[in-house]
């Protein structure tokens, strides 16, 4: 049973990793994906928390505190599941697929991209509400640039969200 559901699971999200492979080429796409893709390497986040010391000094301390627990929090169980599931990336296992932009790393299982993104959402989300739908979109936009440019499958994205989701939570449950 676990077995064919793991097997239907593999070709859904190798299904839906060419689909959205396949929209490679138009112009306007490519470069908003890889846009979306290098918001995600990390400089983001630290402008982000420069702007809240400067704009909301009221804030600054919980949300930096809170921001740095999280962030240590999912990347210490990116980098565990990333070695322990040792999942291979999708240009190695579909040949259609080639990356548009350098993997950080050898494996795909979970995107830390995406689990980074999902941290900054959830924080921006608890601080700053009026922000959230901004934040969650762009948080997903990260997501979807990773399998857009061959580097993630889907569940890759999908295990991300969650990790940094619940890793953002946790550390708000404990900060506050």
């Amino acid at each position: 049973m676990i077995r064919i559901f793991v097997a239907n699971l593999t070709h859904w999200d190798q299904r839906v990793c060419l689909r959205i492979f396949k929209w490679n080429g138009i112009r306007l796409f490519d470069g908003l994906m890889l846009a979306f893709s290098r918001l995600g390497d990390g400089y983001l986040y630290a402008i982000i928390g420069i702007l809240v010391a400067w704009m909301d000094r009221a804030n600054a301390s919980v949300f930096w505190k809170t921001g740095v627990l999280a962030f240590a929090f999912e990347l210490i169980l990116y980098k565990l599941l990333k070695t322990k599931i040792k999942r291979t990336r999708p240009f190695h296992v579909i040949a259609e697929i080639k990356y548009l932009i350098k993997p950080p790393d050898e494996f795909s299982f979970p995107s830390g991209h995406t689990a980074a993104a999902f941290v900054m959402a959830t924080l921006l989300s608890a601080f700053y509400p009026e922000l959230s739908f901004y934040a969650y979109v762009s948080a997903s936009l990260i997501g979807l640039s990773r399998v857009y440019n061959g580097v993630h499958y889907p569940t890759d994205v999908i295990a991300g969200s969650f990790l940094g989701t619940i890793c953002a939570l946790s550390s708000l449950f404990i900060s506050m």
